[in-house]
């Protein structure tokens, strides 16, 4: 099978587009264009036309959908032996599938058409495809999660490889050594299964786990056994050495030094204790002296600062009278002109005011005589748009009495299409009869018989002249009952529309559509004459009305009374600002004459506090004369106390010393009794302990454990060695296996060695035998497993494997194309050089096709350009 053209409608960003890709050649064929272009979406298209039903609405079917929504359709031309077809796959809405041939004739549509795709390539191209087109996104040869999509993916293409090496090399039981290899395999395992599982463990149940369970179990008991005997040996230890250091507590002549150190230590710490107090009473004596001596020099400070206080109080007084004085002065002479100032602004501002008022009366009849025009205007506006609104008013009205909707009409129709169906499908199933009279014509339930054959739906009598009356029973009720139920159907539906016949409810739907649109037009012309609305039409003519109704009597000019006052406001302003001027600078002199009257109320103040402090200034003299004398012989006490206390503290033993050098002493008794008692009591507890541990034995007890788990330890280490043989054996026949199924990769092999020699020269691929599928690549003797290589590399080596299986198909009469979607983006420029070649080697007899975003890069691939063509659906 090739490609010759895809053809997408409505899928994804090509919403309401038809989008075409054709001329898809024999060999490879490249489609290059940037990011959001649409190529994946060819090739998510593609997937779905060949393997999801036309029926399907799936997440991928609903993923083509546009964001619009509507019915996503995809048309693919294939060329097979037989000629060339055209498939066509709809989904969503009115789905439906289709495949032509080259002349337009239709080969199969619907469930047909679906057979016929799955018959493709012998039996459907679902492995095929999930080997050789390439997601984006895809590094390796299948994908790698574990969704439940994922895993029936690798289980495809797992069957599809399986399958296409079969065919090609023959049956795999044919190459693996026959059933004698089976059966010593089958031995091999089964007495492994006995001792081991499956990962070399010991098997639950087994010889081995049991004598690795009772080794285990000594070996715990021995465990438990062991810190007993362990505890006797250290107790046994510690016996010996707490007897020990009883003896040294309680020899007398170590208790004689203690005590006698404790007494000495008692003494001298006392007598520092006794030192201590003198010191504290020297201390107290020379702060006295230095407090009295302080406070004499702070009387003479003070009386001395008290002097100077009362010379600059004075002083302060007389200069604060004198300034004042001068403010005070100042302050009135500016208070006149501030009055003055604002007398001339005053009457400035009444001339100003008169105009004012002259003007606006001047603009109130310029405004009237303006307003008169303006209602003139809106009164015709107005008498316009009351008409307009009548006229839609009746529209609407005559509107709303017509029942018949859009929706109403198309169940009618669609009720009565039923109708005609289910009376067309009655009449092709009922009994007719035909009449030739040759005298009376015959009637049917009273009427007469028409010419012609007449259907009999129901049960009827035929009354036949000169004969009788024929009674004629179809039999059958389904065929009336479903034209009765179709009847009633339109006949709700004429009732709900309020209608005698569907041509009458035509006729009142046209009526309808004609209001509809007089009322729309009725409504865009009232809106142009009246956009806010009538209300607000009269309120603005009310408003008009009322503005030429105010026209006071004047004729005076505007423009000269606006003239005369601008000409009025400036000398206004300017007098004002003259005013004001005069007025900060009045303020300003109020505020200073405050501040020098407030000055000299202060110093008024402190110049009295001041004398009623200090008195006279003669008993202030005689103050300082009567403490000057006093300093002298205050000073000499201070420096004997402080010489008497430096003494003291020359003598004076170190307190801390002695009463570290006490605690100590007393710590070493205490110490010393603690110690003894501890001893003592340890002694007794080892005592018991040690007897009670002798009496049990332990010492041959673990001597027992020891031998019996040696004797298990043993015994496991041989089966331990015997599933290590047999599982080297198993190993042994597995690698025999392996080296016979090689001949089945052969084929595979034999088509990517080629290709992998472009890429890699002397490189090798090993293949696993469990998926067929590159596992290790061997490059200078050393094998590399597919997990650690670069995500360019295995991107490189899954594409090479899928160029070897495509041609693996060809050769099998199965011929698929490949699809590379964005692939190669891990390679560097060597790399994908060499990849081109590769590319170019198989498509000497296969079609590739290649959609790529890297335009740049892939300049270099060569082959057919495809284009993609887009026009409106």
């Amino acid at each position: 099978m090739k490609l010759r053209a895809i053809e997408l409608v409505n899928v994804r960003r090509f919403a309401e587009q038809r989008a075409s890709l054709a001329g898809i050649g024999d060999g490879i064929t490249v489609l290059s264009e940037p990011n959001e272009f649409g190529k994946s979406t060819f090739f998510d298209a593609l997937h779905a036309l060949f393997f999801e039903r036309h029926g399907s609405r799936n997440a991928a079917i609903k993923a083509l959908q546009p964001h619009a929504g509507g019915a996503p359709e995809v048309m693919v031309e294939v060329e097979l032996p037989e000629g060339r077809f055209r498939i066509a796959k709809r989904w969503m809405q009115r789905p439906q599938a289709r495949v032509t041939d080259a002349g337009g004739r239709l080969i199969a549509q619907a469930d047909e058409a679906e057979a016929w795709v799955d018959a493709l390539s012998g039996g459907g191209l679902a492995g095929p495809s999930g080997l050789l087109w390439v997601r984006q996104g895809l590094l390796g040869l299948e994908p790698e999660g574990n969704s439940t999509d994922e895993r029936r993916l690798r289980e495809r293409g797992l069957l599809a490889r399986r399958d296409l090496l079969s065919s090609v090399a023959g049956e795999i039981d044919m190459m693996t050594g026959g059933r004698r290899m089976d059966a010593v395999l089958d031995r091999v395992s089964e007495a492994l299964a006995r001792l081991a599982t499956g990962t070399l463990r010991p098997k639950a149940g087994g010889e081995w786990a049991r004598a690795l369970d009772e080794a285990a179990a000594l070996a715990a008991e021995e465990a438990a056994l062991r810190p007993r005997v362990d505890r006797l040996s250290g107790d046994l230890a510690r016996r010996a050495e707490v007897a020990r250091n009883l003896a040294r507590l309680a020899d007398p002549a170590d208790a004689a030094a203690r005590a006698q150190a404790l007494a000495e230590a008692t003494a001298a710490h006392q007598a520092a204790e006794a030192h201590q107090a003198s010191v504290a009473q020297a201390e107290a004596a020379l702060r006295l002296a230095r407090l009295d001596h302080q406070r004499l020099q702070q009387d003479m400070a003070a009386a001395e600062s008290l002097a100077r206080r009362l010379d600059q109080a004075r002083t302060a007084a007389s200069r604060a009278e004198a300034t004042a004085a001068e403010a005070r002065a100042r302050a009135e002479d500016l208070a006149r002109r501030d009055g003055a100032a604002a007398a001339r602004a005053e009457a400035l501002a009444q001339q100003t005011g008169a105009l004012r008022q002259r003007l606006q009366l001047a603009a109130r009849a310029q405004t009237a005589r303006l307003a008169r025009d303006q209602a003139a205007a809106l009164q015709r506006r107005l008498e316009r748009a009351n008409g307009l609104q009548s006229a839609l008013d009746q529209a609407r009205a005559q509107r709303a009495r017509i029942a018949v909707t859009a929706r109403l009409l198309d169940a009618a129709e669609k009720a009565q299409a039923a109708l005609d169906l289910a009376r067309a499908r009655a009449e092709a199933q009922a009994v007719t009869v035909e009449a030739r009279p040759d005298g009376a014509p015959a009637q049917l339930d009273g009427a007469p018989l028409p010419p012609g054959p007449v259907p009999i739906l129901s049960a009827a009598e035929l009354v036949l002249p000169g004969f009788g009356t024929l009674r004629i029973d179809p039999g059958s009720a389904r065929s009336s009952d479903a034209v009765a139920q179709a009847g009633a159907a339109l006949a709700r539906v004429l009732a709900e529309a309020q209608a005698e016949s569907l041509a009458a409810a035509r006729a009142r739907w046209a009526e309808a559509v004609r209001l509809e649109t007089e009322a729309q037009q009725a409504a865009a012309l009232l809106a142009e004459v009246a956009p806010e609305g009538l209300e607000d039409l009269r309120a603005a003519l009310a408003r008009a009305l009322a503005e030429a109704a105010d026209a006071p009597d004047t004729a005076e000019d505007p423009a000269a009374l606006t003239a005369a006052l601008a000409a009025a406001e400036a000398a206004e302003h300017a007098a004002r600002a003259e005013a004001r001027a005069a007025q900060a600078l009045a303020a300003q002199a109020g505020e200073i004459r405050a501040a020098a009257e407030a000055e000299r109320s202060s110093a008024a103040r402190q110049l009295a506090a001041t004398e009623a402090e200090a008195g006279s200034a003669e008993a202030l003299a005689a103050r300082i004369a009567e403490l000057a004398p006093l300093a002298p012989a205050l000073a000499e006490t201070a420096a004997q106390a402080e010489t008497a206390l430096a003494t003291l503290r020359a003598a004076a033993p170190d307190l801390a010393t002695c009463a570290a050098r006490l605690a100590r002493a007393k710590g070493a008794v205490e110490q010393a009794r603690s110690a003894e008692q501890r001893a003592r009591e340890d002694l007794a507890s080892l005592n018991a302990t040690i007897a009670a541990l002798a009496e049990e034995g332990l010492e041959e007890r673990l001597s027992a454990l020891s031998e019996a788990r040696a004797e298990a330890e043993a015994r496991a280490a041989r089966y331990d060695a015997e599933v290590r043989a047999l599982n080297r054996l198993r190993l042994a026949l597995d690698e025999a296996r392996t080296r016979a199924r090689d001949a089945y990769f052969a084929p595979v092999l034999r088509e990517l060695q080629p290709l992998l020699a472009i890429l890699h020269p002397g490189a090798r691929l090993g293949l696993d035998d469990a998926n067929l599928l590159p596992a290790t690549l061997t490059r200078n003797g050393q094998a590399e497993a597919m997990e650690i290589l670069s995500g360019g590399t295995r991107e490189q080596v899954a594409i090479l494997t899928r160029l070897a299986f495509a041609r693996l198909f060809a050769a099998a009469g199965r011929p698929v194309p490949v699809i590379l979607d964005d692939a190669l983006v891990h390679s560097d420029d060597d790399r994908i050089e060499a990849m081109f070649d590769a590319l170019h080697r198989t498509a000497r007899d296969q079609q590739i096709l290649v959609l790529t975003c890297r335009q740049r890069a892939f300049a270099a691939l060569g082959g057919e350009r495809a284009q993609v063509r887009i026009e409106p659906a």
